[in-house]
């Protein structure tokens, strides 16, 4: 007889095989003695699966990072980019598509609920309205132009104005004008809900955009900044130096719904203030000279 793995003869009394060490057993075919077949021993075979067989080193495991605002320009561009080539890999198919299939409506993401009853409205062309103003040495808040202007030359720094006296507001539906006049793009500005302020600390939900096309929403907790979306790319948002957006929000309970031109943004679910007044503000990042104007500010009952 023959060794399976090298060729080597053997005998029945031979254990090994005596040219490459293979463990031998026989088993008997039925009656006959000439039936008699080779097998490996099953302990050898699980010897040379651990010889032979190494178990593959584990996947490396993904972390999702959150992107700031200053490298998503980059994500949005290479995406942008994938998503150019399926385009162009699957036109055929969507001009098929659009020239053969009816068409049909997508429903919205968030149905804007009707305006209800005025509750109060701005358009700070009176300066005596009532909204807090100021002058300091590189930021200063005034009424100009028919607006409510906001002037920030530092860097990462915002300022804000408010109603006064405070107003106290629960559910509503506020809507703004707003447009940057001088700067850099890369800023921040938009709307206060439920403001609350006390011993000098201040708490609010800040909705807001900036004029290279981005929005988020941060809830001011007296000294502590809580995130709660961070900043994300939108079309919807107008870009560019003179250009208007309007911002919406609607507020009942817990729950709040961002818009800017009548586009949904971004849902939000935070209960932690039931109630407070409202307020305008902007701010710098890397670069000062911000100044942005609003205008036409209203506040509605929530309707259906």
């Amino acid at each position: 007889m023959q060794c399976p793995d090298c060729g080597a003869h053997f005998v029945k009394e031979d254990e090994f095989c005596g040219e490459c060490g293979r463990r031998l057993s026989w088993e008997t075919a039925g009656d006959s003695t000439d039936d008699k077949a080779w097998v490996a021993d099953p302990d050898s075979l699980e010897d040379l699966a651990g010889d032979l067989f190494e178990p593959p080193p584990p996947e490396p495991a993904l972390v999702e990072t959150k992107p700031d605002k200053s490298n998503l320009r980059t994500i949005v561009i290479l995406v942008g980019l994938a998503l150019l080539m399926l385009c162009l890999c699957a036109g055929g198919a969507i001009a098929w598509w659009i020239f053969n299939e009816e068409s049909v409506a997508v429903p919205p993401t968030s149905v804007m609920a009707e305006p209800g009853a005025l509750l109060y409205e701005e358009n700070f062309d009176d300066p005596g309205s009532g909204w807090s103003t100021f002058d300091g040495d590189e930021t200063a808040v005034s009424y100009e132009d028919g607006g409510y202007r906001m002037t920030i030359n530092r860097t990462e720094y915002m300022v804000w104005g408010n109603p006064e006296p405070a107003l106290d507001f629960a559910d509503l539906l506020i809507e703004v004008d707003v447009r940057q006049v001088e700067g850099p793009l890369d800023n921040n500005f938009g709307v206060f809900i439920r403001y609350l302020e006390n011993d000098e600390q201040h708490s609010y939900y800040w909705f807001q955009i900036s004029a290279d096309g981005f929005y988020s929403v941060d809830f001011k907790l007296e000294d502590e900044w809580i995130p709660l979306v961070g900043w994300e790319a939108s079309t919807a948002i107008n870009t560019g130096l003179g250009i208007t957006n309007r911002i919406r929000v609607e507020c009942s309970g817990g729950q709040f719904s961002f818009y800017t031109n009548d586009v949904h943004l971004v849902d939000v679910s935070d209960g932690t203030i039931g109630s407070g007044s409202i307020g305008l503000g902007a701010g710098t990042f890397e670069e000062p000279g911000v100044v942005v104007q609003f205008d036409d500010l209203r506040v509605y009952e929530l309707g259906e």
